[in-house]
């Protein structure tokens, strides 16, 4: 594994990752604050579903952070990663893989709730504690209570996006656009209708699109009838190029003429979307896990690291993946045990903490109180605007 140039608060160092021994499947702890009787490294399973196959550059980071120091326990920590997962069923193929045949003691990721749960199941039958990355429906900790959250949940999400829109923005009428049969878009399509009626808005309209779908105009079209002040768009980003195209073209206004606002999720936060030309975002607002213009001193360290090893700025799936990881390194050290239990109570116990992004402490539901981050596009570049504290 190449070495990674690490900028940690200062502090520079140039260290080299390990590689572990394939025979080696388990590591067994005898007792607390003993070090463990292995030869090969604690493995930590990392996975990233769809497009997100950078987001193991986060996790990487904090593993050479505490191969750094020593590793954990005394032995080197190695990322077990798979990128690119296509569906729920691959998923649980993957992490039954990483369990069985890679040994690994812990799970991190994935970024899909659909593919996260079924992954909460299999982690809970093996007892591995598991801390998902930017997956972000909250059920997906139903499996049971070794599953935990790194990024907020949609009903906070939404909350926050339809807040936003009601008092910042001023708007008192929205339209919907949902995929159709996935638990991300519509589970946070409700907790938007729900926040934004509360706070006595209309929903002037509610479409559903399915996932193979490539002409939206019908959608649209009915839509534009209503003439919303804003339209929130609630799905993955390769559909939103082409539906803000459509939308554009139609025209989609409001009742005085003007365009009609978009607004979107977590998921626009994608290269994918500003590299499209044909996507018609600007002047849009969509809420985000993290901002690389963030301030405080831990933020910065993570921003330089990346950029030092990646040359580029981070995006907040690799901030999200890397606090994930920190929180799991970190449970396990003071757990001073490889045992699953010992690390699931660990992570529970979490407060104050600080990384990329910082979580106050775990809820009943293993839910993160954490902040959002809301962007605007300027000038066909994402911004940021502002931070959105719970």
């Amino acid at each position: 594994m190449r070495n990674i140039l690490l900028t940690i608060v200062g502090v520079f160092a140039l260290i080299g990752t390990f590689t572990g021994c394939d025979s080696i499947q388990k590591v067994v702890t005898p007792e607390k604050g003993v070090a463990p009787e292995t030869i090969g490294p604690v493995k930590i399973g990392f996975l990233a579903s769809g497009s997100r196959v950078t987001y193991p550059n986060g996790a990487k980071i904090a593993v050479a952070e505490i191969n750094a120091t020593g590793g954990l326990l005394g032995v080197p920590v190695e990322l077990v990663t798979e990128v690119g997962i296509p569906t729920p069923e691959a998923a649980v193929e993957v992490a039954s893989r990483m369990i069985l045949d890679d040994g690994v003691i812990a799970l991190v990721g994935p970024n899909r709730s659909a593919h996260a749960i079924p992954i909460g199941a299999l982690a809970t039958e093996h007892s591995l504690p598991m801390i998902t990355t930017t997956a972000t429906n909250p059920t997906l900790t139903d499996a049971s209570d070794f599953v935990f959250m790194a990024a907020f949940t949609d009903a906070y999400q939404g909350a926050v996006m339809a807040r936003f829109a009601r008092t910042e923005l001023g708007l008192t009428s929205v339209a919907l656009l949902t995929q159709s049969g996935e638990i991300y878009s519509e589970g946070i399509s409700e907790f938007f209708v729900t926040n934004f009626t509360a706070a006595g808005g209309t929903i002037a309209a509610r479409e559903f699109y399915e996932i193979v779908d490539t002409d939206f105009t019908e959608q649209l079209t009915r839509i534009a009838a209503a003439t919303p002040e804003a339209l929130f768009i609630a799905g993955w980003v390769q559909q939103v190029g082409s539906i803000t195209q459509q939308a554009r073209a139609l025209p989609l206004l409001n009742a005085a003429g003007e365009p009609t606002r978009l607004l979107g999720t977590d998921t626009w936060d994608n290269p994918i979307l500003l590299d499209n030309a044909d996507a018609e975002v600007e002047g849009s607002f969509f809420s985000g896990h993290f901002s690389a213009a963030v301030d405080k001193p831990t933020g910065k360290a993570f921003v330089e690291a990346y950029q030092a090893e990646y040359g580029e700025l981070p995006l907040g799936g690799h901030a999200v993946s890397y606090d994930a990881t920190k929180v799991m390194l970190t449970a396990i050290e003071r757990a001073g045990s490889l045992d699953g239990e010992a690390i699931r109570a660990q992570i529970a116990a979490t407060e104050n903490y600080i990384g990329a992004t910082t979580i106050a402490s775990y809820n009943e539901n293993r839910h993160p109180t954490k902040s959002a981050v809301i962007f605007t596009i300027t000038n066909g570049e994402k911004q940021f605007y502002k931070q959105i504290n719970p």
